[in-house]
This record gives structure tokens, C-alpha cells and sequence, in this order.
């Protein structure tokens, strides 16, 4: 338990503080003029969650991780934190409720980031090849 902790800290913190944000009153945020501006602030999130998880896997670049490990954790774990978060609001609060387009945000945001650390992942394999 200690070792897991150790190793995905930085991923544990992160969900914590999306947990946080997606469970606080929408009060609490000040309104912006931008609409649907939180579908944005969904996607930059969840492309941070999966950059995240990919660089705790890998222990920030040193090592090797299998192309199915990137998926399930980079991708779908991201992808599936989303909607649960969705479900919670929806049945479990009364100040928030489940919406499809911030899921379908969320998913967005958690491909980008995949994308994103594949590509850095590469980059760096590549260079280590030079």
C-alpha cells in the first residue's frame, strides 16, 4: 500500500483536488461570460488527470510501460473516473447534477492527454535511441 502510494502520489492528489472541484457548489465559482466555458475547464482536466497517470506510470519517463497499461490507465481510467463523477452528481448531491456534454468533456480531455503523453513518450524513446 505504502509502495502504491509512493509511486501514483502525484495522481492521487490530482484526483482528490478534481473531486473536490466537481463536488463543490457551482456558487462557490464565479460566472464567467464565456459559454459553456466548463466544458473547457472538463477537458483541460481530464487531459491533465491522463498526462498525469501516464507520467506516475512510466515514474516520469524512466521506464519502459507495456502499450496496453498506457490504455487502461492514460485513457479509460480517466474515461471512467468521468463518469462515475457524472453518476455522483447526479444521485448523490443536491447542488450539482450529471450532465452528458461534460462527460463527453471529460473523454475529449482524457484522449488529448493520451495523445499528448504518446507522443512525449515517443519523443523521448526516440531520443534515447540517437
Amino acid at each position: 500500500m505504502i509502495t502504491l502510494l509512493k509511486k501514483y502520489w502525484l495522481t492521487i492528489l490530482y484526483v482528490l483536488i478534481v473531486l473536490i472541484l466537481c463536488f463543490m457548489n457551482p456558487a462557490a465559482f464565479p460566472a464567467s461570460p464565456v459559454k459553456n466555458f466548463d466544458k473547457l475547464v472538463h477537458v483541460l482536466m481530464f487531459l491533465g488527470l491522463s498526462g498525469v497517470v501516464f507520467f506516475d506510470n512510466t515514474n516520469y519517463l524512466r521506464s519502459p510501460i507495456s502499450k496496453m497499461r498506457i490504455f487502461l490507465s492514460s485513457l479509460l481510467f480517466p474515461i471512467a473516473l468521468g463518469g462515475l463523477i457524472e453518476i455522483m452528481q447526479a444521485d448523490l448531491t443536491k447542488t450539482r447534477t450529471g450532465d452528458w456534454y461534460d462527460f463527453f468533456s471529460d473523454q475529449i480531455g482524457a484522449f488529448i492527454g493520451y495523445v499528448i503523453a504518446l507522443l512525449i513518450n515517443n519523443y523521448f524513446l526516440l531520443r534515447e535511441k540517437i
